[in-house]
């Protein structure tokens, strides 16, 4: 399972696919709903990789998930960040689009006040209304 890393073979088996494959290995190791795991074919440089979550546990079913890809600094890429760090990034978004807004709309009106100011000053002082 990741993204620990193992020196050794978690699970070894023979199945038809690695989706039959995984099932089995969620079966046998009677995994929790929401474990995330990745299948290696064991065939050398030609092996291919899956990644998958389990999606119920009784019977068992699994979902592709996405790869998480760490780098030397031990950060997550920004599929694998958690779901929270995403909803405060876009609460920010919000809030920098409202005020921008509120900036924008206190521009506009001290515009039109300005206006209004110097058509009073030319109809009073240019042509002698009141």
């Amino acid at each position: 399972m990741w993204p620990e890393k193992s020196a050794t073979w978690d699970y070894l088996g023979a199945a038809e696919s690695l989706d039959d494959f995984a099932m089995m290995y969620a079966a046998d190791k009677a995994l929790a709903v929401g474990t995330e795991f990745v299948v290696i074919e064991k065939g050398g440089a030609d092996s291919e990789i899956q990644f998958f979550k389990v999606s119920r546990a009784d019977p068992y079913g699994l979902i592709p998930a996405d790869p998480r890809v760490e780098s030397g600094s031990g950060s997550v890429s920004t599929a694998a960040q958690p779901q929270e760090f995403m909803q405060e990034q876009s609460i920010g978004e919000v809030w920098k689009a409202m005020y921008g807004n509120i900036f924008f709309f206190g521009r506009v009106t001290g515009t039109a006040f300005l206006v209004f100011l110097a058509l009073i000053f030319l109809a009073k002082w240019g042509f002698g209304a009141w």
